[in-house]
């Protein structure tokens, strides 16, 4: 059932201009007065988007999400990403990135009164790490508020789930560069997991919103597990979190990575499973 909502997420976002899950969409890209603040801020850029060196272990405040308990069954998610049989693996991919994105906006739009521009400068995660935001249009990194790197990062993101030349939904052939795409995308989106745990933890917790941040965040990271389309590296503000999650897979996988015939015959099973 699980899987069956998943493909059905492929074709079921709202057209252009309409709320999307609370939050109102951007029509245009950020301000000419946001373009600006984040100019001026020239001093806090940075050449890339990831940071220059490893994020060093949270301390104090910044340590709280390492509280959390869990909250759904990991060996659910698990199964429910894996790709039903019969299905193409880009179309699942597709959908499964449009179900993600979906509950990463639900994210934004919960964390809205709580995060503003005054409490969040910067788009962060812990105080080591800082995210820029670039894309087609601004190809120098900017340094914006977390509102309003969250803001642009929707509108970015769906815009490009809804470009029919990337994911077709006319029965079209997926784009061979699908996957690099996609993980572009849940790249960042990744960003406001890390940004909630460590900086909003404490209120959501308060309000008894714990179990659906881990439920949503478990779902993003063994899909993306699954189907190898975020590094560990891009995901080390959370490294010890995804540990407490993930621990025992992380561990599978290293070890199928070390030996690899072991690799060769997981797979093998794997694709007998599927067939």
């Amino acid at each position: 059932q699980v899987q069956n909502l998943c493909c059905l997420a492929l074709f079921a976002v709202p057209s252009t201009g309409e709320p999307f899950f609370g939050v109102q969409r951007l029509q245009t890209p950020p301000n000419s007065r946001d373009i600006k603040m984040a100019a001026e801020a020239a001093n806090l850029l940075r050449t890339g988007t990831m940071p220059d060196s490893d994020p060093r272990p949270h301390h104090g405040i910044f340590q709280l999400h390492m509280l959390t308990e869990e909250s759904l069954g990991t060996d659910n998610v698990v199964e429910s990403v894996k790709k039903p049989a019969g299905l193409d693996e880009a179309t699942w991919m597709a959908a499964q990135t449009k179900l993600i994105f979906e509950e990463v906006v639900q994210m934004v739009s919960f964390i809205s009164d709580i995060c503003t521009d005054d409490t969040c400068c910067r788009m962060c995660a812990g105080k080591d790490v800082v995210y820029s935001w670039a894309d087609e249009v601004h190809t120098t990194p900017i340094v914006l508020t977390a509102p309003q790197y969250m803001r642009v990062l929707v509108d970015w993101a769906f815009n490009k789930l809804n470009d029919q030349a990337l994911i077709p939904t006319d029965g079209s052939p997926m784009p061979a560069d699908l996957k690099n795409t996609l993980s572009l995308i849940l790249r960042r989106l990744f960003r406001v997991y890390a940004h909630a745990y460590i900086h909003h933890f404490q209120p959501i917790k308060s309000v008894k919103a714990e179990a659906h941040l881990n439920c949503y965040f478990k779902h993003f990271l063994f899909f993306v597990l699954e189907f190898e389309l975020v590094s560990m590296e891009e995901m080390l503000p959370l490294e010890s979190l995804i540990i407490k999650f993930a621990g025992d897979l992380l561990e599978q996988q290293k070890k199928l990575e070390q030996q690899p015939h072991l690799l060769g015959q997981e797979k093998k099973l794997t694709q007998q499973q599927k067939k």
